[in-house]
C-alpha cells in the first residue's frame, strides 16, 4: 500500500493556498468592496459588509481552521492574505489581525464551555472575536485600564473599561481578563473568560475615532457588573500564565507588518502611476509658469521612486524569508535579533514609502478624490508609535553588545 508523498501534499496545500489568496484579491478588488472601504473610512466605522464577505469566503477563521491542519493555516499563508487585503482595505485587515489574535489565544487555552463555543464558531468562519486590553480612548494612565472581578457565589462579576477592541462592531465575542479581588496580593488570581455581546453588562461604546485606520472599530469595551459563571472562566495565579513563545508573538507582529507591506505597495503603485500622468505644475498660460514636462521625467522624482522601490523590495524579501525560517532556529537569542531586524526594516520601509509618496505626489495627490489620501493616513497610522522604530534600533544595539533582549512585537514596550 502506497502513501501520499510529502511533495504531493505540499503541492496540494500550495494549490489550496494560492487559490485562497487569489480569492481574497478578487473579493477586495470588486468595485462594491472598494467603495465600502472608502465609505467606511469617511464615516469612521468598520465596514461590516466587507467583513462578512471575508467570512463567507472562509478567510476569517484561517488561523484555527482544521482544513489547514491542527494549528490552522501556516504563517506564510496568513501573511500573504493580509498583504493582499491591506493593499485595498487596511482598516479591515487590522481588525482581522486582532480577531486572529483572539482565535489563536483561545486555541492555546485549556477547555472551558465559552472558550469551546467561541473557538468552534471562529474555526467555522461563523463568528468573530475582539479583545480590549489597552488604555481607553482619551485615557492616559494604563493603571486605570485593567478589568477586575469579584467572586459572587458560583459566579465572577467583571467590571472595568479598556480600549482598542478592534473588530468589536462585527464581533459576537470578546476576550476578557481581570485580577480577582481579594486574592493573594503577591501573586493574585487572574480570570480569563469570553463575553457574549448582547448579554447584560458587556458594553461596546462605539467611540473609536482616529486620523488613520479609522474603520477598525477599535472601540472601548466595558464590563459593568458582567456576571459569568466560574465554570465558564479559566482562573489561575498570575504567575502561572507564561509569556507567549516568540514564534507566537511573531505571528501577530508579522500580520501587522504584512499590512504595512500591502499599504506600501499601494502607495508605491499610486505614486508611479501618478508621476507618469502628472504634467506640469501651473495652469497653461499662467504668468511665469515653469517649463512643462511629466513629473516622471524629473530626476528628483525618479530618485524618490527609486528609494521607495528599494525599501519595498527589500522589505518584502526580508519578511518572507523570516517567515519561512521562523521555526528553524535552535538559538532563541539569534531568533530574537532576526525578528527585531525584520520588524525594524519593515517600520523603516513604511516611513520611507509614506513620505516618499507624499513628497513625490504633492498637494494634488493628497486629496480625497484620490486613494493616496487614505493610504497615507493608514500607513502613518499603522506605525503611529514612531518611538518604536528608535527603541528597536536601540534594542538591536543592546543585543549586538551581548546583552539580553526580548521581542515584543510592533507595539508595547
Amino acid at each position: 500500500m502506497f502513501g501520499t508523498s510529502s511533495s504531493a501534499i505540499d503541492d496540494d496545500r500550495g494549490a489550496l493556498e494560492d487559490a485562497l489568496v487569489d480569492r481574497v484579491r478578487e473579493i477586495v478588488g470588486a468595485p462594491d468592496y472598494l467603495q465600502r472601504a472608502v465609505d467606511a473610512d469617511r464615516a469612521g466605522q468598520l465596514s461590516i459588509d466587507n467583513v462578512r464577505a471575508l467570512q463567507e469566503a472562509g478567510i476569517t477563521g484561517l488561523v484555527v481552521d482544521p482544513r489547514f491542519g491542527p494549528n490552522g493555516a501556516r504563517l506564510e499563508l496568513v501573511v500573504r492574505v493580509m498583504e493582499a487585503l491591506a493593499y485595498r482595505d487596511a482598516s479591515t485587515s487590522v481588525a482581522l489581525n486582532m480577531h486572529w489574535l483572539g482565535g489563536r489565544t483561545l486555541a492555546r487555552l485549556p477547555s472551558f464551555p465559552r472558550r469551546d463555543e467561541a473557538l468552534a464558531a471562529i474555526a467555522a468562519h461563523e463568528a468573530l472575536i475582539c479583545g480590549a486590553f489597552s488604555i481607553p480612548t482619551g485615557g492616559l494612565d494604563s493603571r486605570k485600564a485593567a478589568l477586575t472581578c469579584r467572586e459572587a457565589g458560583d459566579d465572577l462579576v467583571f467590571n472595568g473599561r479598556a480600549g482598542f477592541g478592534s473588530m468589536s462592531d462585527a464581533a459576537s465575542y470578546a476576550m476578557l481578563g481581570g485580577t480577582v479581588a481579594g486574592s493573594d496580593a503577591s501573586d493574585p488570581a487572574f480570570a480569563i473568560t469570553v463575553g457574549r455581546f448582547g448579554e447584560p453588562g458587556l458594553i461596546n461604546h462605539h467611540n473609536w475615532s482616529a486620523m488613520g485606520m479609522r474603520a477598525t472599530a477599535s472601540n472601548d469595551i466595558e464590563c459593568r457588573d458582567l456576571c459569568i459563571p466560574k465554570s465558564d472562566c479559566l482562573i489561575a495565579p498570575m504567575s502561572s500564565f507564561k509569556a507567549r513563545r516568540q514564534t507566537e508573538t511573531a505571528a501577530v507582529a508579522f500580520g501587522i507588518t504584512a499590512i504595512w507591506l500591502g499599504l506600501s505597495q499601494a502607495a508605491f503603485d499610486f505614486t508611479v502611476d501618478y508621476t507618469q500622468n502628472r504634467y506640469g505644475y501651473m495652469a497653461s498660460g499662467t504668468f511665469n509658469a515653469s517649463a512643462s514636462q511629466y513629473r516622471a521625467d524629473e530626476a528628483w522624482a525618479q530618485s524618490a521612486i527609486g528609494n521607495m522601490d528599494h525599501w519595498l523590495g527589500t522589505g518584502r524579501v526580508l519578511l518572507r524569508d523570516m517567515v519561512a525560517r521562523l521555526n528553524d532556529y535552535a538559538d532563541e537569542s539569534v531568533l530574537t535579533r532576526d525578528l527585531l531586524r525584520t520588524l525594524f526594516h519593515l517600520r523603516r520601509m513604511s516611513e520611507e514609502v509614506a513620505m516618499g509618496a507624499m513628497k513625490t505626489c504633492g498637494a494634488h495627490g493628497f486629496v480625497t478624490e484620490r486613494p493616496l489620501e487614505r493610504i497615507f493616513r493608514d500607513l502613518i497610522g499603522g506605525i503611529v508609535m514612531a518611538w518604536k522604530t528608535d527603541q528597536i534600533q536601540q534594542t538591536l544595539g543592546i543585543g549586538a553588545l551581548g546583552r539580553p533582549i526580548t521581542f515584543t512585537g510592533p507595539a508595547g514596550s
